[in-house]
């Protein structure tokens, strides 16, 4: 019985990256594969335009804190910060327009999105401890306050996102805002939110896959949880760390979420997470991160650390056996293939499940409680090559098969 060890997946190639500060960083985001800004504390804006291997430092001439960034392309991005700071590029930050928005009394900006050139929105708070949210309909030369519900809860938007452009949504403590009329009038959709887990949680960050499906995350009280129904119900995830900054979604299956020393991925829509959870980021802060495919992720936090990821975040290098003893044909076949064991095998335990991976590691399917001779239906897969993995009792073997 020939057999040999065999990494199932590589070692996460978590880098850290040279970002040239020591400064708390608060927002990454990459508009294209290889060109992405990082803002932060005391007017840091740093950009890198080859995957982050060199970061160049811009000057928009503020000293102010910087929360957020918008990008409309890799050229045209616009910031917001401490003190109403707001500051637009169109020439990927050589030069920067930087105005600060209600001059007359206290405001700091915490959140920005744009779904138009023209039609904008900046949240934060105002006065210390109250929650504001301004619209501009000309591309940032003036801005408007709009209606948001009053409220000892409503402090600060960290967030705020726009899934169609009717439609949005604003994260502060232990609500989750909507509107339906374009963002002059805001909503609490979630009473439930408020009276169970998320309430008086920090809630940081929010992806939306369409108008009524997406998630939101926070801290302090934790909190991770989806809503399909447009924010009506909320439903909590109840996953194990208590300090959640940041969500993204690379693809509707493929999902991170990033919080205080912990990572983890989604490979079914959200539905269920795995900690990949490694030592650079068990030993890191992380506040932002930003996925530029399935595989290539950036996160960054305090003290100016920059994290790189190709592999998706996988973590476990976990040794399996590859053995001929697994018989599979037809291989190649068009996805559908028969699984049998050798003789001599009798001592291995029934049932068995089956775990199919990509060439990348990703694992794309799943079978359970199965009995020798097995099926296995891979006919929704991309041709391409597989590594087949059959798990019984304490054993696992393994082969490749070819979906032509």
């Amino acid at each position: 019985m020939a057999m040999m060890s065999f990494p199932l997946t590589s070692t996460a190639q978590w880098t850290q990256l040279n970002s040239g500060t020591s400064e708390s960083l608060n927002e990454i985001v990459f508009p294209a594969p290889d060109t992405g800004y990082v803002v932060g504390e005391n007017g840091l804006i740093i950009r890198t335009l080859n995957g982050g291997e060199e970061w160049t430092a811009l000057d928009a001439g503020t000293t102010k804190h910087v929360n957020d960034i918008f990008f409309f392309d890799p050229r045209n991005v616009v910031i917001v910060g401490d003190s109403g700071l707001f500051s637009i590029t169109y020439d990927a930050g050589e030069h920067w327009s930087t105005t600060y928005l209600m001059p007359e009394q206290p405001i700091d900006l915490s959140s920005v999105f744009f779904t138009s050139s023209l039609i904008g929105f900046v949240g934060g708070r105002t006065n210390v401890s109250s929650g504001i949210i301004l619209k501009t309909t000309d591309g940032g030369l003036s801005w408007e306050e709009t209606v948001t519900p009053a409220s000892f809860l409503d402090v600060q938007y960290k967030r705020i996102v726009f899934p169609t452009p009717d439609i949005g949504y604003a994260l502060t403590r232990g609500m989750c805002m909507k509107t339906t009329d374009g963002g002059n009038h805001w909503f609490v959709t979630d009473t439930a939110l408020v009276s169970s887990g998320g309430m008086f949680s920090i809630l940081e960050d929010a992806f939306f896959f369409s108008a009524d499906t997406g998630f939101i995350v926070g801290w302090y009280n934790g909190f991770s949880g989806y809503t399909t129904n447009g924010g009506e119900s909320w439903t909590d995830q109840l996953l194990s760390n208590n300090q959640w900054y940041s969500i993204d979604f690379p693809s509707r299956d493929i999902g991170y979420l990033v919080g205080w020393s912990q990572l983890m991925k989604t490979s079914d829509g959200g539905q269920t997470w795995q900690d990949e959870t490694s030592p650079l980021i068990s030993n890191s802060s992380l506040y932002s991160m930003e996925f530029t495919d399935n595989n290539t992720g950036y996160a960054c936090g305090a003290n100016g650390v920059i994290i790189k990821t190709s592999s998706g975040g996988i973590t476990n290098t976990k040794s399996i056996i590859v053995s001929d003893d697994l018989i599979i044909y037809p291989n190649p076949s068009g996805g559908r293939f028969q699984i049998e064991m050798n003789t001599g095998l009798d001592q291995i335990s029934t049932p068995l499940s089956i775990k199919v991976y990509s060439s990348l590691g990703e694992k794309v399917a799943e079978v359970q409680g199965l009995l020798m001779p097995a099926h296995l239906n891979l006919e929704d897969q991309p041709a391409g090559l597989y590594l087949l993995v059959v798990i019984a009792a304490e054993h696992q073997f393994t082969t490749k098969v070819l979906v032509h």
